[in-house]
């Protein structure tokens, strides 16, 4: 890892381009985030603020995902989540499956943790998990599982994250990281700790601090220190416990890692008031108490009103000893109650099953009272489906009629393949003097939510459109993204609903012969004399979004005869399938356009379905697909 640091600092003196500085501050931030956490802020800032600067949105959501990191490291709150929440959008709708998403999942996770929240915590470490190893990310899997054996020990299921550490442990030592090394076994040292194992924890403590002290890990020796000082705090070894506690704050000093702090003064507390030092107990334990509440620690927060109400007890100041005790309970409960366990127990057998490849293990979960429920079931889907059924053909009314495009088009395919029979992807047209307007649009969802959002497009594009005097693509796409905002009530706080589409919309001007095009995240592909070029659309919807300020672009494209384009959804490229099971991806689809550039418009459309159809195989369909296709 020095090394590598030691390269990025050094390509750092001589980028290539403004691209190229931005991601090396991104890296070097990420590679510096334990080793020094304040520089590793300061440099995802400066990533940041350049990528902002060139409009380059990858290096702005890694930036973002780096401050927040650095930020939870260093127990700052400042636009943690939304930095964390902005990111992850960015990579949910890249065409790169990349390590940002498990890692925004996992870091949205420990950030649910540190408040108290399993609940959440559990559900964003098991989403992060699944991505991590669906792009076979080692590195990330491991920090996962770590993640997930502190959220079970959090809740007493000691057995469940010893299973956790352990498998972390097993990746990590396949890598050869030896600071995550060190970090898995002084968890594993705790759990034990724990669990009443002294002598076993006592052991991966010395291999840990061993380790670490070889390694000068900065940042992680304070937390083995606070380990072994708990450890002999159990023990009645009050003395070492005080050493230890007392090394850990002054090792802490160079980090500024706040919760190892608030422990350290936390268990500082309790050793004073067990050795009836009343004043110096009390001083440590309201030191821990600001802090703890000044980042909302809630499982630290209610051991602190705790450990004040036996001080107070223990000095038969019995008012102040109810209020703390009354605090704890209120707390505990919060963090920790019965319907989340159970919730939280529900969630871990959900993800077993889904993990489970035996489907045996699955039969043996049904019993006879399924067999009434899916009766019941099966009848209420036939009557849901009648009436999507009956939704699908006041869709089909609303979508552009097959002869407009053949009589302002005539070379010409539409592949339109919706998931659920109705659909959130949609096509759209219409003819204004020598132009024509054609759109290809994915809605947020599927099915019914997604044909009710394509209902609202449709029906909003032809408001526009019709009242423009002068045609600019850019423009159409400014006054939906108005329109959509406006009438889903869109303000962009945290966790609002962000529905909306993106699409792309081409102006054809027969007269000049000439393409207008603008994208909202759906490119433009435009094939000439064998060779395709891809017009890249502006990464962001049409709804409310965090550039939401910055205006669509407006390209134009001289025609040729011959010349071919084609604008689509995500669905043909996303869809799951062929030997190995994955997607079929944008550079197959890609291929797959310049190999049919000697058909027909007609036969491009059949070998698009065949092949679909052929990838796709046994897997279900994911998500709607519309492809359109034009010649010139």
């Amino acid at each position: 890892m020095e090394e590598r640091i030691q390269i990025l600092r050094f390509k750092l003196r001589s980028p290539a381009s403004s691209f190229q500085k931005a991601d090396i501050f991104n890296e070097l931030a990420w590679a510096l985030r334990y080793e020094n956490t304040k520089e590793s802020l300061e440099l995802s800032g400066e990533a940041l603020k350049l990528s902002q600067e060139i409009d380059y949105n990858r290096g702005i959501a890694y930036g973002k995902l780096h401050q927040a990191v650095a930020n939870f490291l260093l127990s700052h709150g400042e636009e943690l989540v939304k930095n964390l929440l902005d990111a992850r959008e960015y990579f949910e709708s890249s065409e790169e499956e990349e390590a940002g998403l498990p890692i925004c999942l996992n870091f949205l996770a420990r950030v649910y943790e540190s408040y108290g929240d399993y609940e959440h915590g559990l559900d964003y470490a098991q989403k992060a998990l699944k991505e991590a190893r669906k792009i076979g990310y080692r590195e990330g899997e491991g920090d996962i599982l770590s993640n997930m054996g502190l959220i079970y020990s959090r809740l007493c299921d000691f057995e469940q994250a010893l299973a956790m550490y352990e498998e972390s442990l097993k990746i990590r030592k396949e890598l050869n990281h030896t600071k995550a090394i060190a970090s898995s076994m002084n968890l594993i040292a705790r759990v034990y700790s724990l669990t009443g194992d002294y002598s076993k924890a006592l052991e991966y403590y010395q291999k840990t601090l061993d380790l670490r002290t070889r390694e000068n890990d900065i940042s992680g020796l304070p937390w083995t220190h606070l380990g072994i000082a708990s450890l002999k705090e159990k023990t009645f070894n009050l003395e070492d416990a005080i050493k230890y506690y007392q090394e850990s704050l002054r090792l802490n000093e160079s980090v500024g890692e706040k919760r190892l702090e608030i422990q350290c003064l936390l268990g500082l507390g309790r050793i004073y008031t067990e050795q009836k030092k009343k004043e110096k107990g009390l001083d440590y334990l309201h030191r821990a108490l600001d802090l703890a509440e000044e980042i909302k620690a809630k499982p630290l927060l209610y051991e602190i009103h705790l450990a004040l109400g036996e001080i107070y007890e223990m000095n038969n100041e019995f008012g102040k000893a109810l209020s703390h005790y009354k605090l704890y309970q209120k707390i505990e409960r919060e963090v920790i109650s019965a319907e989340s366990q159970n919730r939280l127990k529900n969630q871990q057998i959900a993800f077993a099953v889904e993990q489970s490849k035996r489907e045996a293990e699955i039969y043996q979960l049904r019993n006879v009272e399924l067999k009434k429920a899916y009766d019941e079931i099966e009848q209420k889907n036939i009557e849901i489906t009648d009436s999507i059924r009956y939704a699908l053909r006041i869709q089909q009314a609303v979508l552009p009629p097959e002869e407009a495009f053949t009589k302002f088009m005539p070379e010409h395919f539409i592949f339109f393949r919706p998931r659920d029979i109705v659909s959130g992807d949609f096509y759209w047209m219409a003819q204004k003097d020598h132009q024509t307007v054609f759109v290809a649009a994915d809605c947020t969802g599927h099915g019914i939510p997604g044909a009710f959002m394509s209902m609202l497009g449709t029906s909003f594009l032809n408001e526009i459109v019709g009242g423009m005097d002068k045609l600019q693509a850019n423009d159409i796409l400014e006054q939906l993204r108005e329109q959509v905002i406006r009438s889903l009530h869109q303000t962009g706080r945290e966790g609002e609903t962000k529905d909306g589409m993106d699409l792309a919309l081409c102006i054809y001007d027969k007269e000049k012969k000439q393409i207008q095009y603008s994208g909202a995240y759906n490119s433009l592909y435009f094939i000439r004399n064998g060779e395709l070029n891809e017009i890249k659309a502006d990464r962001m919807p049409i709804a409310i979004h965090w550039n939401t300020d910055q205006t669509f672009t407006n390209h134009e494209i001289q025609i040729e005869s011959g010349d071919t384009i084609y604008i689509f959804s995500d669905g043909y490229a996303d869809q799951f399938g062929g030997p190995e099971g994955k997607k079929f991806l944008y550079k197959q689809f890609r291929d797959l356009l310049l190999s049919v550039q000697d058909y027909s418009m007609e036969k491009q459309k059949d070998v698009l379905e065949k092949n679909f159809d052929e990838w796709k195989g046994e897997s279900p369909q994911i998500d709607d697909v519309i492809v359109m296709g034009i010649r010139f």
